[in-house]
């Protein structure tokens, strides 16, 4: 009895400094949210004008509304990141005005805001929209919680068409509640598994004006492998998603180890991006964003598994 006694006296002593240590280690990390960055980056053009080549293209008649032209334009290329390649509604649900993306004891709340007319960028300037999404940093100077690493070296071009078009939508008139850090996530950002993108990123790297040419080559994949790196590692590798719910499975190995896709055809990748089902009949995971790779192209289908094969094969989860 005397053991068991002493046994629930330690259980209650460590439940009581847990408890009391909890605000301490969710304030440590409530700082790295809290730091000031600044990110000095050119104005970009809403829409983006028409290249050379297709002002050669559309010609000089004066009775041609190149800006219309060029508006159009943007918001199909727009559309057409945000549904393959940027998958922003994945976080800020289909109609971009917020959403919950984990709410549980142990993690905690993570909320993406509203990022419509209505909400968080009502007054975006478009150096507010490239410091977000290519630095991680707010209009404040301070970070963001998104995962801006993936989508750090998208071109001016992508970034000024994804305006366009959320600048399109309807403004949406819902209010999300605030981001809640749990004992999980607070321990994960202080030991660094999930990631503060504005203090990992390159801010003085220089970036693209254009994104590459739609065509299965090898520049065209590795752009797009850079929206993979925030579920599947730097490295491609997979492994637990740094930062996920504990829900989430492990994120698959996308090199071509024998612990990854050593023995997909590019037709079973394709079926695998297009329908969610793995050579083996399996489906995958509803963690999988297929619902956006469904709509690559033929030719980003193609370059992504061009580069997939140049990538370093490594065993799964090898970060």
């Amino acid at each position: 009895m005397r053991i068991i006694k002493w046994v629930g006296v330690v259980v209650v002593t460590l439940a009581v400094v847990a408890v009391a240590g909890l605000p301490v280690l969710k304030s440590k990390a409530m700082a790295r949210f809290d730091q000031q960055f600044d990110i000095p980056v050119k104005d970009l053009p809403v829409p983006f004008p028409l290249s050379p080549q297709e002002l050669a293209a559309v010609g000089a008649d004066e009775l041609v509304d190149v800006a219309e032209i060029a508006y159009r334009r943007a918001l199909q290329r727009g559309e057409h990141y945000l549904k393959s390649r940027a998958a922003c509604a994945d976080c800020h649900g289909a109609d971009y005005g917020g959403d919950v993306i984990a709410d549980n004891p142990v993690l905690g709340r993570w909320v993406a805001p509203n990022i419509t007319r209505g909400g968080v960028t009502a007054d975006y300037t478009s150096e507010d929209w490239v410091r977000l999404i290519r630095h991680g940093v707010k209009p404040d100077g301070r970070p963001a919680t998104m995962p801006s690493g993936d989508f750090t070296n998208f071109s001016d071009q992508e970034i000024s068409d994804i305006v366009t078009y959320i600048e399109s939508l309807p403004a949406i008139d819902r209010v999300m509640p605030p981001t809640v850090l749990g004992p999980a996530m607070a321990i994960m950002i202080l030991n660094g598994e999930m990631a503060v993108s504005a203090e990992v990123i390159d801010h003085t790297a220089p970036r693209p004006v254009y994104p590459p040419a739609i065509a299965p080559t090898l520049e065209l994949g590795a752009h797009l492998a850079n929206t993979c790196t925030g579920c599947h590692g730097n490295n491609l590798s997979g492994g637990p998603i740094a930062g996920g719910d504990p829900s989430w499975p492990a994120a698959a190995n996308l090199t071509f180890h024998d612990s990854g896709l050593a023995n997909w055809t590019l037709d079973e990748f394709s079926v695998a991006l297009r329908d969610g089902t793995r050579p083996d009949g399996r489906k995958l995971d509803a963690s999988m964003p297929v619902a956006f790779t469904t709509q690559l192209s033929d030719d980003e289908v193609e370059g992504l598994y061009k580069y997939l094969q140049t990538v370093p094969k490594v065993a799964v989860g090898s970060r």
